[in-house]
């Protein structure tokens, strides 16, 4: 279907009102605009506004979840976004314009705000409510939460179309790290971050005050520094040489910024932002850190800074091959029916096995029952969650503990070869975010805004999803409608074939 303009450069003059309503509904925008459910989603998103009667009016919750989803399908920057909506009637149709216009929909600095108005939470309910009418759509028979394969050693098995059901469906769990786009944290890289950090402090302050600037250390930091870049070889000697001299320079500086403070009084504290204060706050925290290990000649600590402009981040060892420590947010995910949710973010490392029982509870608040199978890896599957599992009455093939059996049984070997092979799914889950939603490049430097770059990649990740699934159910209609056709022209049910 095209659409039904008389001269298609009308479209793009900007000399009139053209309507969107007749664009082709075969493009993939149009698509996912007419099957999403707009009005539940200006519902959750008008809870997290807060309205003062002040100001400028909230964009629509279509214009701003549909810029997002744009801008996470085609991984492009903020600005980049707004003019390929700004070029393309499509885009426009699905922020919910009516008719094509030039004028951009909102300044790219506005997706700092919205993403720190929403968070991971808001894009699991949306996509809670997506897969509940997907699962309506295709029906008991092909749903994975009611199907036959999908039915283990459970009691409640048989009670599938009841209310009083207890255990249903398959739920996959993982975890994974999604990097945050930064440079690479060394100690030397991070004191000279403080050093040139702490003199622009400085300099905005005395500019502010209306004085001149007091003197500082920055050029002599600053010439340490490039000495060391520039050798090649780089040996421990010149190491702790180079971090020795940039801690005494920085220390100077530091001291004196607080004294200029103190001097100037408490008002001029205004003229620093939140982002100033909290950057001075790190700085302050990773010279302490430094010093330590510095003086106790030690190579970690705790609650390490590997960012003065990220002081949330948090190197995490996973041993992965390649990368030892990862640098970004650690995720722990569930997979139900190809959806995935984001069940636990932190920027702290911690052991995934204790998100067992978060993720099963987060489940049955989900669907009002408990997952009839889990299929985790043996992270998870210690001692007291196998007790767990078992109490609750749910199934996972899962080889047993200790010595294994000389001679297992073969049904349930091929039942964990299964559940294994089937538990991979959530790996190619991660990758295809990573690569291709560009999770594991997270550019938002906020910890807020972080959450959300997250939870928005892994949305459009699982639209893409949702869109294949709706064209497979289409698909399936039509099949059957053909057969019904056949049928009817075979004399399948009047008993005499069709006179064509």
């Amino acid at each position: 279907m095209q659409a039904n303009y008389s001269n298609i450069n009308d479209l793009f003059s900007g000399t009139g009102n053209y309507p969107l309503e007749n664009l082709s509904k075969d493009n993939r925008w149009v698509k996912l605009a007419d099957a999403l459910d707009w009005k539940f989603i200006e519902e959750e998103y008008n809870k997290r506004l807060s309205n003062h009667r002040r100001g400028a009016c909230n964009k629509p919750a279509r214009m701003v979840i549909g810029a997002m989803i744009i801008k996470h399908t085609l991984c492009c920057s903020d600005e980049v976004t707004i003019i390929s909506i700004q070029e393309n009637p499509y885009m426009q149709y699905l922020v919910g314009l009516k008719y094509f216009q030039e004028a951009p929909i909102f300044s790219p600095e506005l997706f700092v705000t919205l993403r720190k108005r929403i968070d991971d939470k808001f894009f699991n309910d949306i996509m809670l409510s997506i897969h509940k009418n997907c699962m309506k759509k295709s029906g008991s028979s092909t749903s994975e939460h009611s199907d036959k394969s999908d039915s283990g050693p459970s009691d409640n098995s048989h009670l599938s179309g009841s209310s009083l059901v207890t255990h249903k469906g398959k739920m996959k769990i993982d975890a994974t790290c999604t990097d945050a786009e930064m440079k690479y944290p060394t100690d030397i890289n991070i004191l000279e971050d403080s050093s040139r950090e702490i003199d622009r402090l400085v300099q905005k302050v005395s500019s502010k005050a209306g004085i001149a600037s007091p003197r500082s250390s920055r050029g002599e930091a600053r010439s340490c520094f490039v000495r060391y870049t520039k050798k090649k070889h780089k040996g421990k000697k010149l190491i702790r040489e180079t971090k020795k001299l940039l801690l005494h320079l920085l220390s100077k500086d530091v001291q004196g910024f607080i004294n200029l403070l103190g001097r100037l009084g408490s008002d001029i504290l205004s003229c620093l932002n939140h982002r100033d204060l909290s950057n001075f706050s790190a700085i302050r925290k990773a010279y302490e850190q430094q010093k330590y290990m510095f003086d106790h000649d030690v190579c970690s600590c705790l609650d390490r800074i590997v960012s003065i402009f990220q002081s949330h981040v948090r190197p995490i060892v996973r041993g992965k091959a390649g990368r030892k420590t990862e640098y970004g947010a650690k995720i722990g995910v569930s997979v139900v029916n190809g959806f995935t949710y984001i069940d636990h973010l932190s920027w702290d490392a911690y052991n995934e096995g204790s998100d067992l029982m978060l993720q099963i509870m987060a489940y049955k608040e989900r669907f009002g029952y408990y997952p009839q199978e889990v299929q985790a890896d043996k992270i998870y599957l210690n001692k007291e969650n196998r007790k767990l599992l078992k109490k609750l009455g749910i199934v996972c093939h899962c080889p047993p503990l200790g010595r294994p059996k000389k001679n297992p049984e073969l049904e349930e070997k091929k039942l964990r070869r299964q559940a294994s092979s089937e538990r991979n799914s959530v790996e190619a889950t991660f990758g295809t975010a990573k690569r291709i939603y560009r999770a594991n490049n997270i550019r938002a430097k906020l910890k807020e805004t972080a959450r959300t770059w997250i939870a928005a990649c892994f949305f459009a990740k699982n639209l893409k999803k949702f869109l294949t699934g709706l064209l497979c159910l289409l698909l399936e209609k039509a099949l059957r409608l053909q057969q019904i056709l056949n049928t009817i022209g075979t004399g399948g049910y009047w008993g005499e074939p069709c006179a064509i």
